[in-house]
């Protein structure tokens, strides 16, 4: 953060640390907004699941992700993609140990829509190769099984 604002961005975490409630509150609220579109509870829930992790299993919970967005656009959507701090981010954060969790055009791999806010620490060794490589951690996970990652 201190080297973004260094580079004269303003870059502000927006959500980090989540309780298991506060993590439930957010899914919840979520499929409430799925369902008048027609889907059953279980499909509403199962459609938030793509946008608010289900409690339990969020990043959030386990302490390792944060969301940060420019001091001047703090919408969670992906016009932060456009903004300077986001591209400063996805360029900078591997040196830093963080990775763009949810990359575009990897939802299909991570079950999980774009999100160009949403950080994950990895450590840096680990973010750095994700970022050369640029694969989404699962691609890297899998990699590193089959003995590919280096």
């Amino acid at each position: 953060m201190d080297a973004c604002r260094a580079d004269g961005l303003f870059s502000v975490i927006c959500s980090a640390y989540r309780t298991q409630e506060r993590q439930e509150e957010l899914y919840f609220e979520e499929a409430e907004r799925c369902l008048p579109q027609g889907l059953s509870f279980e499909d509403a829930q199962q459609e938030a699941g793509r946008s608010v992790a289900v409690p339990g299993i969020s990043e959030h919970q386990l302490g390792l992700a944060v969301d940060i967005v420019d001091m001047d656009n703090r919408h969670l959507d992906e016009s932060q993609e456009c903004t300077a701090v986001q591209q400063w981010l996805i360029n900078h954060s591997c040196e830093y140990g963080f990775i763009l969790r949810y990359p575009n055009e990897k939802s299909s791999i991570t079950g999980i829509i774009y999100e160009p806010w949403h950080y994950r620490y990895a450590g840096r060794e680990h973010a750095e190769q994700i970022h050369r490589l640029g694969v989404c951690l699962e691609e890297y996970l899998d990699e590193l099984q089959s003995g590919e990652a280096r």
